[in-house]
């Protein structure tokens, strides 16, 4: 892989991509993609969160319930870039 990263964590970074998690308003609760990202990929999900917690890619918010949004827009853009996940590369104008 040319980041480093393993599935579950880029289908993490999707998820919190295709739900537009970039604020600290708008963080997701994982609870809810824990269940289908473990079943997927057969991994352990604290683990794959922790990874991305330390790499920069995603940041917490402590609340009630756990809540994570993307902290590095360009990294995790090329991350999931490169990996042929289908993401916008900056702002773009509809015709």
């Amino acid at each position: 892989m040319s980041c480093g990263l393993p599935d579950a964590a880029l289908m993490i970074l999707e998820k919190l991509y295709r739900d537009h998690c970039f604020a600290r308003n708008e963080g997701y609760n994982f609870k809810i993609i824990e269940g289908k990202i473990s079943e997927k990929t057969n991994c352990d999900f604290k683990k794959v969160v922790k990874q991305l917690k330390n790499e920069g890619y995603i940041t917490s918010l402590d609340k009630k319930n756990i809540k994570y949004y993307i902290s590095d827009y360009k990294k995790a853009v090329y991350a999931l870039n490169s990996h042929n996940y289908s993401v916008t590369q900056g702002r773009t104008r509809k015709l």
